[in-house]
């Protein structure tokens, strides 16, 4: 039995938005189809380019064009497993073909796959079912003004999906902490690699962290390795105080795009409703997108 999260079906409206404004994001700022298909030919020349799978420009386009549309359509609270399946399908086909031309593109972005399918397990619609009169029953819908719990899936099944998209906000953290110790050893807590980093790819504050003496960059090193190697246990430890949870990874991701200019936005953005953003604010979302839904 797992412990009860009050405002989890709120917390999972929200992230329902978040996954969709950033799988949105992400599809319109892809490349067009014959930007990928010069790149492609480009690549197929060399011993790195892609063996099978080819898409036209225009089949690339057409797989574009129905993963945003499903996903929108999903996004403001259309509910059917046709659509559902469509949506997630058709990201994970785009990406799929993306990362042909490069590999690390999956390591880029597809946590918004993960989070679109552990959203697509239940009814995460919260107050969006109201536009249709779904949710109790008697058109109440998902929630409660006060951000308590009203409709949709059970608290059961609405705290187990919370969970897994927390637990898996929380081991991508750890995911890259381990990689940074298999790759480099307990020698990265050193603070070479950093101090490398900043003085090449860094901000106008990397830079200048660069050439502070290297017990900075040994500190914010292990700092970094400890936040992340940690950060599901912290998780756990702090569950009932997910505010300090959410901002830490915020304040975390902000001091890496101040020294590093990378952002990673479709992993951080996620902090806030997961952890950050109070339940009953799902209400004010709902409200607002309610007349593009009843469309």
């Amino acid at each position: 039995m797992l412990p009860e999260i009050t405002g989890a079906r709120q917390r999972l409206a929200l992230a329902r938005l978040t996954t969709g404004l950033a799988i949105l994001n992400t599809l319109w700022h892809l490349p067009p189809g014959d930007a990928l298909v010069d790149e492609w030919s480009r690549k197929a020349e060399g011993e790195d380019g892609p063996a099978s799978g080819r898409l036209s420009a225009e089949q690339y386009e057409a797989l574009r064009r129905l993963a945003f549309v499903s996903t929108a359509a999903w996004t403001l609270g259309a509910e059917s497993k046709a659509l559902t399946f469509a949506a997630n399908a058709s990201f994970a086909a785009v990406q799929r073909h993306v990362a042909q031309f490069d590999q690390r593109a999956w390591n880029y972005n597809s946590n918004l796959n993960v989070y679109l399918l552990l959203l697509s397990l239940t009814d995460s619609r919260g107050s969006l079912a109201e536009a249709v009169g779904e949710g109790t029953g008697d058109g109440t819908g998902g929630g409660t003004d006060d951000g308590t719990d009203g409709g949709g899936p059970s608290s059961d099944v609405a705290t187990a999906v919370l969970l897994a998209l927390r637990l898996y906000y929380g081991c991508l953290y750890f995911q890259s902490g381990l990689s940074k110790l298999l790759l480099s050893g307990p020698a990265w807590a050193d603070g070479r690699t950093l101090r490398g980093s900043w003085a090449e790819l860094g901000t106008r504050a990397g830079k200048w962290l660069s050439r502070r003496p290297m017990t900075v960059a040994a500190a914010a090193s292990a700092a970094t390795l400890a936040f992340e190697l940690l950060f599901p246990a912290a998780q756990i430890a702090l569950r009932k105080r997910p505010r300090a949870v959410g901002l830490s990874s915020l304040a975390f991701h902000a001091s890496i795009k101040a020294t590093m200019g990378i952002s990673f936005w479709h992993h951080a953005v996620h902090a806030l409703p997961l952890f950050v953003l109070d339940p009953g604010a799902e209400r004010h979302t709902a409200r607002l997108l309610r007349p593009f839904r009843k469309r």
